[in-house]
């Protein structure tokens, strides 16, 4: 016979958590632990288990029949006395109950605050512990060892009533049996929070504080609030408290409570009640601000608590359940928030759970990266790449902005060369007009422009929109602006068409401007922007972000190879002849925009499909022979030795970068018009020294980093 965690898996549903396997095994099989994202879930020690199946037959989520519970249950408006109200969240129905169990010589069953501020179920006829389960708690709360205190309590004859969550009601009851001492009363449930987030965020908001008690609903203040009271004495409330609003927004349920099986009616309890939610629609004859509950009769059982109600009401009315249904959670669904694998992401990276709350339902971010990400280009991809990680690990949240375009039928997805994709959650949509676009300056803190040649108009001709974005038109005057390793993919620039203008007035709005050339530096010095030359991103990147593009290639190389990278097909570029000049086998890879059917050439050619594989390429070659500027990048930061070819390349297409790239190693020998003019020249048998290359390339590194940090360094409301 299978177990539980079998049994749920061929059902494909998750487990709730309960403990009641745990508790029926009798062989000590099964164990329940905290997953990954702090929710309780049951495992099984083969070794141990006896195949008896008891666990399966306990199980809620596997056995969860309602018996002659009603479809749609007779349903009422209740509210008790003002004192009872004064200690209640919502309209005093566990109070009335509690009383009437205690007065019966009967015990509660129900949720609780330990001394560690875990939500734990306790079992008592103490008045003074069960006013402490008075109160909403939105915690996840834990059934541990209460079966068996149950259990025992029934068998000696006392009445024993149990309020809390459905799911844990139903638990209950299949472990018990039928007995009639057993009252049981449900909640109209939201979900279950991870308790790894709330234990980290009360953590976080004490401050080293002991707290000594929670309180979530209290009506002395607005919805939402959230009250620390500590040991030594003191308060903390927190108006508009994130991890209430997190809660409510369901970013951190359990995946059982997004379908959950306990919600509809017929529900599982004797009584289910909650908040009657806009009871303002039902009533105008009295106020119930104070407080008034939603109660359902679902059984005899329930009927007979129900009278005990009615006798201790200072307001009851029956309600039609429709009412109920339409304002509350009695219905299974109850998606996940869109931003729930961000919060998980953030907590990870180490930020608060209060920035994450904030940032996942705000949809913030501290840096919004636009520019050429999605160019049909393995250097592009990679610098955006690199980019983004050099911001995350400035311990920042960054986001990749959309181009845009007017064209309103495209929407396109994450650099398809790039395995390893942007989280959709990291990406602002496209936007179609200037208008559209602005909305990001009330989410992000920093709006930036990066690398590659996101200021030559000539690439973006018939697309205006494209080029004012890149120009960051679309940012207000008071949110920070940074252009990173920006170029102009030309020597010399001189605006001229209107557009052009357009483009050079939103420029000279940006506070921070580096560029990728030193020609840049004067083309901004013309136009009024003072500038910074800096490295690519590409030379700034962390190498354990090449390595996890490294561990995701799948293509195969030779034991010992060359790598002719090839972005213009011509005669300047021979990898036979070179291969012939030192002896070494080249693998050749062209850039992704060539179609291999329309181009001849006496070398095989091949695509390396993906960012990941072209570093790869790159990463265990001997020698390279390209016209790539990223390419060479790559292999300055690499160690490898190179040869650039640069064709008919000039000035004004892409020479320049190249110039200004060596410049800064010394390494202006390493260029060459064609492959000929490199293996006749007097210094291409002369190996590239990187012990100096390596000291330049740190010192210029911190220099670029300590420039794009100082231009990030801006108030955060956190």
């Amino acid at each position: 016979m299978e177990h539980v965690v079998d049994a749920l898996e061929e059902l494909e549903k998750s487990c709730l958590g309960c403990y009641a396997c745990k508790n029926v095994c009798l062989s000590a099989a099964i164990s329940i632990d905290l997953n990954d994202e702090g929710f309780l879930k049951s495992s099984i020690d083969p070794e141990l288990c006896s195949e008896c199946g008891m666990c399966i037959d306990v199980c809620p989520i596997i056995n969860h029949s309602t018996g002659i519970n009603m479809h749609r249950p007779r349903s009422y408006a209740f509210m008790a006395n003002d004192k009872v109200l004064a200690m209640s969240s919502s309209g005093g129905v566990v109070s009335i109950l509690a009383g009437w169990a205690l007065y019966n010589d009967g015990y509660v069953c129900g949720a609780l605050y330990d001394d560690d501020m875990n939500v734990v179920y306790k079992l008592t006829n103490d008045r003074n512990t069960i006013r402490r389960m008075y109160g909403s708690k939105y915690a996840l709360s834990e059934m541990r060892g209460i079966y068996k205190d149950v259990k025992a309590c029934l068998s000696q004859g006392h009445i024993v009533l149990f309020v809390g969550l459905p799911c844990h009601a139903a638990a209950l009851r299949n472990y018990i049996g039928e007995n009639d001492k057993l009252f049981t009363v449900d909640l109209i449930c939201s979900g279950m929070p991870s308790k790894s987030i709330y234990k980290k965020y009360i953590k976080e908001e004490a401050e080293g504080k002991k707290i000594k008690n929670l309180t979530f609903r209290s009506k002395k203040v607005p919805y939402g609030t959230l009250i620390f009271d500590f040991a030594d004495g003191t308060s903390k409330t927190n108006y508009k408290d994130p991890y209430f609003a997190g809660f409510n927004a369901s970013l951190y349920k359990d995946d059982c409570c997004a379908n959950c099986d306990f919600a509809a009616a017929p529900r599982h309890a004797d009584l289910t009640i909650g908040d009657l939610w806009d009871s303002e629609r039902l009533f105008y004859d009295f106020d119930p601000s104070k407080g008034v509950s939603a109660v359902l009769v679902n059984n005899a059982a329930g009927r007979r608590l129900m009278n005990v109600l009615i006798e201790n009401s200072a307001f009851l009315r029956e309600i039609p359940f429709d009412f109920v249904r339409r304002f509350n959670r009695l219905h299974p669904e109850r998606k996940h928030h869109l931003g729930r694998k961000r919060m998980y992401y953030m907590l990870e990276r180490g930020y608060s759970v209060r920035k994450s709350i904030k940032y996942c339902l705000e949809w913030k971010y501290d840096v919004g990266i636009t520019g050429l990400w999605r160019v049909p280009n393995y250097g592009g991809d990679l610098t955006y790449y690199a980019l983004f990680n050099i911001i995350k690990d400035l311990g920042l949240e960054p986001a990749m902005i959309e181009a845009r375009s007017n064209n309103k039928f495209v929407v396109p997805g994450s650099p398809k060369r790039l395995v390893n994709a942007y989280p959709i959650y990291s990406i602002i949509p496209w936007a179609h007009d200037k208008r559209q676009q602005t909305e990001v300056n009330l989410r992000i803190y920093t709006l930036m422009v990066g690398s590659d040649q996101v200021w030559n108009p000539d690439l973006f001709v018939g697309h205006p929109e494209t080029v004012y974005s890149y120009a960051l038109d679309f940012a207000t005057p008071w949110r920070n602006t940074v252009a990173y390793a920006s170029s102009f993919g030309k020597s010399v620039y001189q605006p001229e068409t209107e557009i052009e203008k357009e483009q050079v007035k939103a420029l000279r709005n940006i506070k921070h401007v580096s560029v990728r050339e030193k020609s840049g530096v004067d083309i901004c010095e013309s136009l009024g922007i003072e500038a910074k030359h800096v490295l690519d991103p590409v030379m700034l990147c962390g190498m354990q972000h090449y390595q996890t593009l490294l561990d995701k290639a799948t293509m195969e190389f030779p034991e010992r190879y060359g790598l002719c990278f090839i972005r213009h097909i011509g005669d300047h570029i021979e990898p036979l002849r070179l291969a012939d000049f030192i002896g070494l086998d080249f693998v050749n890879i062209v850039g992704p925009d060539i179609n291999l059917d329309e181009v001849r050439t006496p070398y095989p050619m091949t695509h390396a499909v993906t960012v990941e594989n072209w570093v790869k390429s790159i990463f265990y070659a001997e020698h390279v022979l390209t016209d790539s500027f990223h390419a060479v990048a790559l292999c300055i930061v690499f160690g490898k030795q190179f040869t650039i070819t640069y064709g008919n390349m000039s000035e004004e297409t892409g020479l320049d970068r190249f110039r200004s790239l060596l410049g800064l190693f010394d390494l202006e020998h390493r260029m060459y018009k064609t492959t000929w003019d490199a293996v006749t020249s007097k210094d291409f048998g002369k190996p590239i020294d990187y012990a100096q290359v390596r000291a330049k390339l740190e010192s210029l590194r911190e220099e670029s980093l300590n420039w794009l940090k100082e231009a990030l360094e801006i108030e955060k409301d956190y």
